[in-house]
Order: structure tokens, then C-alpha cells, then sequence
């Protein structure tokens, strides 16, 4: 086909489901390894190395699974029906050559999981320094001399060190590790925790009880910062002075972290107040939050998390995650540190800059980076556990912030940016009457489709809760500084709160209206300011607002249709999106458009054998049209621009979908292609490519119908579902199944 300028193709496509015929900053991940939690209605159907479930055994087979065992085989069901479950949590590895992603959708379409995930790799949060300087000056920065007169720790409290290992010959280290008396090395499991002489912590990357570091001594570093043995004549003051660590190894003998989360729930498991996470990335998962909650909410930690090394404002994980203690570092002279992490998600900033601490051997070095003040605050927060100790963990946390020297002032570029300051032990230990009401949820709601879009008003409810003493007379304003949203109203009156009270404000909630010319996926920041006069916090959330695609869920067919040319998802993971589902039945793992004039210049938004091609750019992204000719109708505008050698093609894609019967059984997608440049475009081919997974994806098969100019597919193990696309422009038509 020729394609001049200015003249136009059109094609238009079914896609099809019938019950009438019989037929991401990516982080690293462990390769060909998921994770999987099963819903509890099928927890008589699983073992601690097996899931009885037909559907899940046929899969299995399909992939080669090579592995099967419980992520926690220790964990038992929570009797607490409001704490968090571990015992259905699997680790699965694999051997033959099926893509991870692929992988996670197979698994999610038996509906018998919670939620299958990839499994993220996090790494260590630290810049190493080559200058070592004589002394530790960030001790005098937060006061700890100050704050160790009244107060020098307790020995009972401990603070997990989840990192790369330990040095137990180092003489300022191993007088504060601490020691399971109840499981003495002696080849048995004598306290019978499932770890056998687990009497000075324990490695998880190796399996065994010896967690001194290997190929990375980062862990070394980061234990003494927060608990080297004090006023022991002997190298340097740790910032828990008393307090006691628990040495738990995450990193393999390459010095991957392939057991971070795990380390976690073993500190937990294990007695530690604290838990110290100087690593992280930037994906979120919703197994890692599950970790967090287990360790904060079932077990009562404080879990504490750096930030970061990148010089983003980005969430970064554990860190971001709810409930974990956020730490950013400064320099010696309260700035910002250079490369570290910020946003308004941050809670507190600590010293991170060439940080005085224990070395691998028995030696000393400095480190830096928001590694090795992550470890700070946790020494910090050993001392004011003791000084308070009845104070649960997550009011230590809330102690620390508002205690915590402000940084505003210092670093105008970052307002609230770096928590609510530097930590200040002094301040901490010497408290009286503190106060802190913090904005612990929020929800939204538009009354409509749940998109949150021009002309919504947004009803906004917030969870407020109350950590230190009695506080009364607290009002919260909301705004926001975006030119895309209009708070019309943005005030509320808290009631007195006691302490550990929580309030929702319910019955007067905040709203928003939603103005127009926003950009698509615009991530909207409030601020919500909480005060009485004498006391204020300021809090922030986000709201996404106008999304780059658009759910049609109009009939018994739920799909998704994009800006940049993919159907049914929005991302390279295929895991924003409905899919393509027919009464619930998830049928497809990826879908998109395709264009091209030669083997040598195909622009698509599908996969290359590895990764995925993302071949279009949005010129208009997609919008409801009104009035509708459907029930819903969908326009948006493409062009094929970041090819390395564009055709300078424009694509209007138009998308309808029909509710009643006999047109509820599908949609429709409408291209019409134009040739903007001043070469005519011979041989052009135009169509869709997709992947669809029909229950047993092993077990598929397709054909194809001459007469419709249909492809369809459907399943050996089952008689009433099928999938096609059928071409219904006056057009020929080619189909080729791929196997």
C-alpha cells in the first residue's frame, strides 16, 4: 500500500470475546524467581514446599518450577485478624525460558493469590569516602554527649542490623552484639526457633550462623555507627552508647541482597526494638509492605529506612513504605547532603557525611551517604526507647521528629523536604509535654468512576492520629500549590485528642474540584497544616489526577485503551491496565499497535524478544468524546516520532464500546493513519499484535476465519471462551499465529 501525503488509511478492529464457539528507574531482580501469596480460603491446600491447587500444578509444570517453599516457614496464622499474615507467602523459582512478567500473569489468572510479584533486589544506600577523618563529628551535631549525661541506653533493647554482615572480631563491636544464650553453638537448635545456634545473629543469604561479612563489609560500617561499645577506652562512641545490635546478614557472597525483606522479619521475629535498612530501590511491592506491617504493626518495631543516594525526589522503598522511619542526610554544616535523597515522604534527616565508624578487621573508616545515617537515628531512637520505655516503638519514631532540630531555614531550596529536621538526642531525651498529631491515611472519592478528572469534585477524608500527650484545639488547613485543582474546602476542627487517639474527619471532609489543562498522570501534592497556635505540623499527600488511559469497563468485555498506541495495560510490566477480560476472565497478557513499511522499520509498542518497544508518542492523549456514539467513546492522537527513523505518520485512534446485547461481547478500535511528511511511505502494514493467555496459556491454540478476516483464540481446556480480532475495514487482511 502507498501512503502519500495527506492521504489517510483507515483500519479499524474488532477485538472479540466469545462464549459461542469452542475455541521502571528499573530495579535489578533475582531472575527467574516470584513470589506469591495464596488467599486464605486455600490455605488447607498448601504445605510448607507445595500449593494442592489443579491450576496451580498445570502452571507449574508449564514453567519448570525447580523450587517451592514457604518465604517464612516459621510464620503461623495470626490469630489477629487486623496483623498481617505471613504463612501463605511463597518463594518459586523456575527453569525453563518464560519471562518473569509472563510468569506473574499465568500465576494470576487462577485466582487462588493474594497478589504474584517479581522479586526486587534492593541494594545499600552509601557513597564511600577515601578521606578518613580523626574524630566523629556528627556526635557533637546531634547532641548525644548532651543526651548521654541523662541517658546512655539499655543493653535489652536492641536494634536489628539488617545488612551485609558483621566483623565479630572488631574490639568495638563485639561487646554489644547480642547474645541468644538459649541457642549455645553446639550443633542443635536448642531454643527451637527453625535456626540451629543462632548465637550471635544469622546469615540469611548462606543459611547458617555465621554473619560476618563476606565480599561487602558496608554492614561493618553501618553497626558501629549505631552501636559500637562506649566509654570502653577503645575506638569510637557508638550513638546507642548501651545499646545492644543484632547482626543479621541479607547479602549473599556477592553482596547481593537477596534476603532483605526476609532479615526483616527474622530481627522481628528476634527481639529487636529497631530495625536499621541502610538499602533500598525504587519499586514498591506489595510483599515488601507486607514485611513492614508485620514487623511494625504484629510485632511493635521501629522500623528505619534510608532514603537514598541519588539526589531525587523520589520514593524510595523501604523507606517510602508506610510506617518505616525515613532518614535523609546532611552535611557538618546542616546542608542538605549533596547526593542524598528528599521529598516530602522523608521524616527526618540525620549526619551522613564522612562518618567516623568501625571497618572490616578490627580497623577504623569513614563512610557516608544516607547509609550511614539511617544508622544514626536508629542508635538515637535505642537511647530515647530507654528513657521512655514505655512509650511503644512508633512513638519513639514520632519522639524523634519532633524533637528534631528544623532545617528550613538552611536549606530553602528544600522546604519540608528533609522530615521535620536534623535529629536532636538532647531534645529527645529531655522531652516534656511533646506533642505530635501526624496524618496517618487519607482517602479520596469523586462520586462517579473513581478517574479523577476535569470537572470532579473530590471528596477528601483524612485518619489523624495522635502519638505523644493530650493535645486540644487543633484545626488542619489543607491546599495546594497546583494551578490544576481548586480546594474549595480545604479546613477542619480536630477534637481533643488523647493519647494514641485517632480521629476521622468524616463528617467534614476536605473537598477539591478539579480544574482543566492539567497534564495526564499529574501527581497533585497537598499540604495539610496541623495546628492549634503553639504546636504545628505540617503533612503532605498526593492525588493523581487526569491518567493517561482510560478504563472501558461499558459492557462483559473490561479493557484498557492508552496514549501511546498499548491495549489493555499502560506500562512495559503489563501491570497497570485491565488486561483484556471477558465476566471477570483475565485473557490477555499484552497488546498493541503495529506499523511499519519493511523489516527494517516496524514502529510498535510490543516486545523485542527482551525488552518492550515503546515506538509512539502521544500528541493528544486519549479523552472521552461527547456526546457519545457508544457508550463510551475514546479519541486520541500518536505519532511514530521516536523511531530512530521516523515515517512521520499521525494516528488517531478511536476506541468504542457497547452495552447491551448483542454488542456487550466487544470493542472497537478505529486507526486512521496519515503520512505528515513529504516522502511517500510504500508498502505500509498496519495491525495488531497481541498475546493472549486463555486460561492454561500452554494449551492454546489459534486459527484463523477467511470470511470475517478473523484471528481468534481459544484453549484446549475449556469450551466457552475464545478471543479474536477481526479486521472491519474494507482492507485484506493477514493473520499470523505465532508460536
Amino acid at each position: 500500500m502507498k501512503l502519500s501525503k495527506s492521504i489517510s488509511i483507515f483500519i479499524a478492529a474488532l477485538f472479540v470475546f466469545m462464549s459461542i464457539f469452542s475455541f521502571g528507574q528499573t530495579d535489578e531482580i533475582l531472575p527467574k524467581t516470584i513470589i506469591l501469596k495464596v488467599k486464605e480460603e486455600y490455605r488447607t491446600n498448601c504445605n510448607s514446599s507445595s500449593i494442592d491447587v489443579s491450576s496451580f500444578q498445570e502452571i507449574a509444570a508449564q514453567i519448570g518450577v525447580v523450587e517451592l517453599k514457604k518465604t517464612f516457614p516459621n510464620a503461623t496464622k495470626e490469630l489477629n485478624d487486623k496483623w498481617v499474615d505471613l504463612s501463605l507467602i511463597y518463594t518459586l523459582k523456575y527453569s525453563n525460558q518464560i519471562s518473569e512478567n509472563k510468569v506473574v500473569s499465568y500465576f494470576n489468572k487462577t485466582k487462588i493469590f493474594q497478589y504474584v510479584e517479581r522479586y526486587y533486589l534492593p541494594k545499600l544506600c552509601y557513597t564511600p569516602n577515601d578521606t578518613v577523618l580523626p574524630n566523629q563529628w556528627y556526635i557533637n551535631m546531634i547532641n548525644a554527649t548532651g543526651a548521654w549525661t541523662t541517658q546512655k541506653g539499655d543493653t535489652n533493647i536492641v536494634i536489628g542490623i539488617t545488612d551485609t554482615g558483621w566483623d565479630p572480631t572488631h574490639p568495638d563491636l563485639i561487646d554489644n552484639v547480642k547474645i541468644n544464650y538459649a541457642d549455645p553453638i553446639n550443633g542443635s537448635d536448642d531454643d527451637g526457633d527453625g535456626y540451629m545456634d543462632n548465637y550471635m545473629g544469622w546469615d540469611l543469604g548462606s543459611d547458617d550462623n555465621n554473619a560476618f561479612w563476606e565480599s561487602l563489609s558496608h554492614g561493618v560500617n553501618v553497626t558501629g555507627i549505631a552501636a559500637a561499645a562506649t566509654d570502653n577506652v577503645t575506638g569510637i562512641s557508638g550513638v546507642g552508647f548501651n545499646t545492644s545490635f543484632l547482626p543479621v546478614k541479607i547479602s549473599n557472597n556477592v553482596g547481593q541482597l537477596t534476603q532483605a525483606y526476609q532479615g526483616i522479619v527474622y530481627a522481628a521475629d528476634h527481639g529487636c526494638d529497631i530495625i536499621n535498612c541502610s538499602w533500598g530501590g525504587y519499586s514498591a511491592s506489595q510483599f515488601n509492605q507486607d514485611v513492614i506491617d508485620y514487623a511494625v504493626i504484629n510485632k511493635g518495631c521501629l522500623v528505619i529506612g534510608a532514603v537514598g543516594n541519588d539526589n531525587q525526589d523520589v520514593k524510595f522503598y523501604p523507606a517510602a513504605y508506610k510506617g518505616v522511619l525515613s532518614v535523609a542526610a546532611t552535611e557538618q554544616s546542616d546542608l542538605k547532603k549533596n547526593n542524598t535523597n528528599h521529598g516530602f515522604y522523608v521524616d527526618i534527616s540525620a549526619p551522613g557525611e564522612f562518618m567516623w565508624t568501625t571497618g572490616p578487621n578490627g580497623v577504623y573508616s569513614t563512610n557516608g551517604g544516607t547509609s550511614m545515617a539511617a544508622p544514626v537515628v536508629a542508635g538515637a531512637a535505642g537511647i530515647l526507647k530507654a528513657q521512655f520505655p514505655f512509650y511503644s516503638n512508633q512513638q519513639i519514631k514520632a519522639l524523634l521528629q519532633v524533637t528534631a532540630d528544623d532545617l528550613n531555614g538552611l536549606n530553602p531550596g528544600y522546604i519540608d523536604k528533609l522530615g521535620s529536621g536534623r535529629v536532636n538526642m538532647f531534645n529527645g531525651v529531655n522531652a516534656v509535654n511533646p506533642l505530635f498529631v501526624e496524618l496517618t491515611n487519607t482517602d479520596a472519592y469523586d462520586n462517579n468512576n473513581g478517574v479523577f478528572e476535569f470537572g470532579d469534585t473530590l471528596h477528601i477524608e483524612g485518619l489523624f492520629t495522635n502519638y505523644l500527650d493530650p493535645i486540644a484545639g487543633l484545626t488542619v488547613t489543607v491546599s495546594s500549590a497546583s494551578p490544576y485543582v481548586n480546594v474549595i474546602d480545604g479546613t477542619t476542627n480536630l477534637p481533643s485528642l488523647s493519647t494514641l487517639q485517632s480521629f476521622t474527619n468524616s463528617a467534614d471532609k476536605f473537598t477539591v474540584e478539579v480544574l482543566s489543562g492539567a497534564p495526564f498522570n499529574e501527581e497533585i501534592t497537598f499540604k495539610a497544616v496541623i495546628t492549634n497556635g503553639s504546636y504545628t505540623n505540617n503533612e503532605y499527600f498526593t492525588l493523581t489526577i487526569n491518567p493517561d488511559y482510560i478504563d472501558l469497563e461499558e459492557n462483559l468485555v473490561a479493557t484498557t485503551i492508552t496514549s501511546k498506541g498499548k491495549i489493555g495495560h499502560n506500562d512495559v510490566n503489563n501491570s497497570v491496565g485491565l488486561g483484556f477480560t471477558y465476566n471477570g476472565n483475565q485473557l490477555l497478557y499484552e497488546a498493541g499497535f503495529m506499523i511499519g513499511d519493511g523489516i527494517n522499520r516496524v514502529a510498535d509498542v510490543v516486545r523485542d524478544g527482551i525488552n518492550q518497544d515503546q515506538d509512539f508518542s502521544s500528541v493528544q492523549n486519549v479523552q472521552l468524546i461527547y456526546p457519545f456514539k457508544s457508550s463510551k467513546d475514546i479519541f486520541g492522537i500518536m505519532d511514530d516520532s521516536p523511531l530512530s527513523s521516523p515515517m512521520a505518520l499521525e494516528i488517531k485512534q478511536f476506541s468504542y464500546a457497547y452495552a447491551g446485547a448483542p454488542d456487550d461481547k466487544y470493542v472497537i478500535v478505529v486507526y486512521k493513519v496519515a503520512n505528515t511528511g513529504f516522502i511517500p511511505l510504500y508498502n505500509i502494514y498496519a495491525g495488531i499484535f497481541a498475546d493472549w493467555d486463555i486460561n492454561n496459556a500452554n494449551l492454546n491454540k489459534a486459527g484463523y476465519d477467511v470470511a470475517r478476516k478473523m484471528g481468534y483464540v481459544y484453549s484446549l481446556d475449556t469450551d466457552s471462551l475464545c478471543a479474536a480480532i477481526k479486521v472491519l475495514s474494507a482492507t485484506t487482511a493477514n493473520n499470523y499465529s505465532l508460536d
